[in-house]
Protein backbone atom coordinates (compact mmCIF):
# COMPACT_ATOMS: atom_id res chain seq x y z
CA UNK A 1 0.00 0.00 0.00
CA UNK A 2 0.91 3.35 -0.93
CA UNK A 3 1.52 6.64 2.30
CA UNK A 4 -0.51 9.40 0.77
CA UNK A 5 1.80 12.29 -0.68
CA UNK A 6 1.43 14.87 1.82
CA UNK A 7 4.20 16.90 3.14
CA UNK A 8 2.28 17.18 6.27
CA UNK A 9 -0.79 16.34 8.14
CA UNK A 10 -1.94 19.63 7.64
CA UNK A 11 -2.17 19.58 4.13
CA UNK A 12 -3.85 16.11 4.48
CA UNK A 13 -6.77 17.37 6.44
CA UNK A 14 -7.17 20.46 4.04
CA UNK A 15 -7.16 18.35 1.11
CA UNK A 16 -9.60 15.80 3.18
CA UNK A 17 -11.92 18.65 4.03
CA UNK A 18 -12.00 19.86 0.88
CA UNK A 19 -12.53 16.11 -0.34
CA UNK A 20 -15.71 16.02 1.73
CA UNK A 21 -17.35 19.38 0.56
CA UNK A 22 -17.07 18.28 -3.32
CA UNK A 23 -18.66 14.78 -2.40
CA UNK A 24 -21.54 16.58 -0.45
CA UNK A 25 -22.04 18.56 -3.28
CA UNK A 26 -21.95 15.34 -5.21
CA UNK A 27 -24.63 14.10 -2.95
CA UNK A 28 -26.51 16.82 -2.60
CA UNK A 29 -26.32 17.07 0.94
CA UNK A 30 -26.46 21.01 2.21
CA UNK A 31 -25.42 22.25 5.08
CA UNK A 32 -28.29 24.70 7.21
CA UNK A 33 -27.17 26.68 9.71
CA UNK A 34 -24.29 23.54 10.28
CA UNK A 35 -26.31 20.65 10.16
CA UNK A 36 -26.08 18.31 7.52
CA UNK A 37 -29.21 16.24 8.59
CA UNK A 38 -32.46 17.83 9.67
CA UNK A 39 -33.00 18.08 13.44
CA UNK A 40 -34.19 20.84 15.89
CA UNK A 41 -32.49 22.86 17.83
CA UNK A 42 -29.44 26.25 17.44
CA UNK A 43 -26.60 26.07 14.86
CA UNK A 44 -24.51 23.84 17.02
CA UNK A 45 -21.25 25.54 18.00
CA UNK A 46 -18.99 22.91 15.50
CA UNK A 47 -20.35 22.16 12.21
CA UNK A 48 -21.15 19.05 11.13
CA UNK A 49 -18.89 19.58 8.20
CA UNK A 50 -15.64 19.59 10.97
CA UNK A 51 -17.29 16.62 12.80
CA UNK A 52 -17.96 14.77 9.47
CA UNK A 53 -14.41 15.78 8.51
CA UNK A 54 -12.51 14.80 11.55
CA UNK A 55 -14.48 11.30 11.99
CA UNK A 56 -13.12 10.50 8.29
CA UNK A 57 -9.64 11.34 10.00
CA UNK A 58 -10.34 9.11 12.09
CA UNK A 59 -11.30 5.86 9.84
CA UNK A 60 -7.86 6.83 7.58
CA UNK A 61 -5.49 6.90 10.32
CA UNK A 62 -6.76 3.70 11.45
CA UNK A 63 -8.28 4.66 15.09
CA UNK A 64 -10.37 1.88 16.18
CA UNK A 65 -11.59 3.70 19.13
CA UNK A 66 -13.04 7.06 19.55
CA UNK A 67 -11.02 7.30 22.94
CA UNK A 68 -7.92 6.45 21.57
CA UNK A 69 -8.36 8.79 18.90
CA UNK A 70 -9.93 11.54 20.82
CA UNK A 71 -6.99 11.81 23.32
CA UNK A 72 -4.72 11.70 20.13
CA UNK A 73 -7.10 14.34 18.61
CA UNK A 74 -6.61 16.51 21.83
CA UNK A 75 -2.88 16.24 21.87
CA UNK A 76 -2.34 17.65 18.55
CA UNK A 77 -1.15 21.33 17.82
CA UNK A 78 -2.10 21.16 14.20
CA UNK A 79 -5.60 19.72 15.00
CA UNK A 80 -5.87 22.43 17.88
CA UNK A 81 -5.11 25.17 15.15
CA UNK A 82 -7.30 22.99 12.31
CA UNK A 83 -10.85 22.82 14.29
CA UNK A 84 -10.04 25.63 17.63
CA UNK A 85 -13.94 24.55 18.36
CA UNK A 86 -13.65 21.11 20.28
CA UNK A 87 -16.66 18.78 21.48
CA UNK A 88 -16.63 16.97 24.35
CA UNK A 89 -15.31 13.21 23.56
CA UNK A 90 -18.93 11.70 24.08
CA UNK A 91 -20.50 14.42 22.04
CA UNK A 92 -18.15 13.87 19.12
CA UNK A 93 -19.27 10.25 19.21
CA UNK A 94 -22.84 11.30 19.68
CA UNK A 95 -22.27 13.49 16.22
CA UNK A 96 -20.36 10.78 14.37
CA UNK A 97 -22.96 8.46 15.09
CA UNK A 98 -25.57 11.08 13.70
CA UNK A 99 -23.57 11.38 10.68
CA UNK A 100 -23.54 7.81 9.78
CA UNK A 101 -26.20 7.76 7.05
CA UNK A 102 -24.64 10.93 5.61
CA UNK A 103 -20.98 9.20 5.60
CA UNK A 104 -22.66 6.19 3.83
CA UNK A 105 -23.81 8.52 1.28
CA UNK A 106 -20.55 10.04 0.68
CA UNK A 107 -18.90 6.96 0.10
CA UNK A 108 -21.20 6.72 -2.66
CA UNK A 109 -20.14 10.13 -4.08
CA UNK A 110 -16.19 9.67 -3.79
CA UNK A 111 -17.26 6.29 -5.70
CA UNK A 112 -19.17 8.27 -8.48
CA UNK A 113 -16.13 11.42 -8.53
CA UNK A 114 -13.66 8.84 -8.76
CA UNK A 115 -15.65 6.92 -11.04
CA UNK A 116 -14.96 3.42 -9.07
CA UNK A 117 -16.87 1.40 -8.26
CA UNK A 118 -15.37 0.92 -4.37
CA UNK A 119 -15.34 3.44 -1.87
CA UNK A 120 -11.50 4.96 -0.69
CA UNK A 121 -11.64 3.99 3.08
CA UNK A 122 -14.15 2.48 4.98
CA UNK A 123 -13.53 1.31 8.87
CA UNK A 124 -11.25 -1.60 7.60
CA UNK A 125 -9.20 0.36 5.33
CA UNK A 126 -6.05 2.03 7.65
CA UNK A 127 -4.03 4.20 5.35
CA UNK A 128 -0.10 4.49 6.52
CA UNK A 129 0.00 7.94 8.03
CA UNK A 130 3.77 9.78 8.55
CA UNK A 131 2.62 11.86 11.10
CA UNK A 132 0.55 9.74 13.72
CA UNK A 133 2.03 6.30 15.33
CA UNK A 134 -0.39 4.15 16.67
CA UNK A 135 0.09 2.83 20.48
CA UNK A 136 1.28 -0.69 20.47
CA UNK A 137 0.95 -3.12 23.33
CA UNK A 138 3.53 -4.40 25.84
CA UNK A 139 3.02 -8.15 24.78
CA UNK A 140 4.78 -8.55 28.49
CA UNK A 141 2.71 -6.29 30.66
CA UNK A 142 -0.06 -5.20 28.05
CA UNK A 143 0.37 -1.75 28.54
CA UNK A 144 0.56 0.95 25.58
CA UNK A 145 3.71 1.75 24.43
Amino acid sequence: MVSPAFADLDDFVIALYSSLDDALQTAGIVSRNGKLTLRPGPTPDVDDREVLCIAVLQEILGFESDHSFYSWFENQPDMKRLFPRRLSRQNYADRRALLTDISQRLCRAFCELDGQGMPPFSLLTPIPSMSVVPSVKDEKNGSAA
